[in-house]
């Protein structure tokens, strides 16, 4: 698809490398907002100019994270189940209403249950599959249908390099991220000919609420500090530049990639 079938703000920028990675007049949705990586990437996205809408099912958490965001731009906060399809439509089309578009979507929201396979819990698995993967799914489809229309958009999945590696307790997670890691190469693959580009982030081990059991076990955590080539887990900080840059018109010509940040643990494991 040539840039002349694409929206003026979505054309590769033949002005500064800042221009490239500018967000000003993209408008973003960012799942499962309201803390951690989704919190830190809806502030980056800000800073960078974006039009945020802000998905979370902490309305509370949610309303002091929009309040913390830099006001660059224009901001809809919206308390949202990804699991429940009648309110995905409802707040998808109050969104259409505000903003008439959605350039960026940022499948972020997630959760863990992480178990023995052989104790882990039917209920547990259905929740993780649902909430990592089949909601990402529909979501991206629901979107998709918008962005084709647009004839452009961009889709980032947070995916997990639990989807790359067989660890232990994480049966449901793991087998969703992995689900994840070749979706975003589906979609990329079907969705590339309408100027949909589909990409997926998969963070290491990140210092979020998520993970605050891990960090509990010190002696773990020292352990495995030590076998991190960089020697550090993540912060939620660590993705803002990553996730600015598939965002933005400086990664055009990118699609149907993960791209592991963790240090390079999973090098060594």
């Amino acid at each position: 698809m040539g840039a002349r079938n694409l929206p003026h703000d979505a054309r590769p920028s033949a002005g500064s490398a800042r221009d490239a990675f500018s967000l000003r007049g993209r408008v973003i949705l960012v799942t499962g907002a309201s803390r951690g990586l989704g919190a830190a990437m809806a502030r980056a996205f800000a800073r960078a100019g974006a039009d945020l809408i802000l998905w979370a099912r902490d309305g509370r958490r949610l309303k002091r994270t929009a309040a913390a965001l830099p006001r660059t731009a224009d901001l809809l906060a919206q308390v949202v189940d990804v699991t429940r399809p009648a309110a995905v439509r409802a707040a998808l089309a109050r969104a259409a209403r505000r903003f008439g578009r959605i350039d960026v979507l940022v499948n972020n929201a997630g959760v863990w249950d992480g178990d023995e396979a052989l104790r882990l819990a039917r209920r547990a698995w259905d929740r993780v599959l649902e909430t990592d993967l089949a909601s990402v799914f529909f979501l991206s489809q629901a979107v998709a249908r918008r962005m084709r229309r647009q004839g452009y958009g961009k889709i980032i999945n947070i995916a997990s390099t639990s989807g790359i590696l067989a660890l232990p307790h994480s049966a449901a997670y793991g087998t969703a991220k992995a689900g994840l890691w070749h979706l975003t190469r589906i979609l990329a693959v079907e969705w590339g000919p309408h100027g949909i580009r589909v990409t997926g982030i998969a963070p290491g081990v990140f210092r979020t609420n998520m993970t605050r059991d891990l960090f509990e076990d010190r002696r773990w955590a020292r352990k495995r500090q030590a076998e991190i080539p960089l020697r550090r887990f993540g912060e939620p900080e660590d993705l803002e530049g990553l996730a600015v840059f598939l965002a933005s018109g400086a990664s055009d010509h990118i699609t149907g990639q993960t791209f592991v940040i963790d240090g390079g643990a999973s090098l060594t494991v």
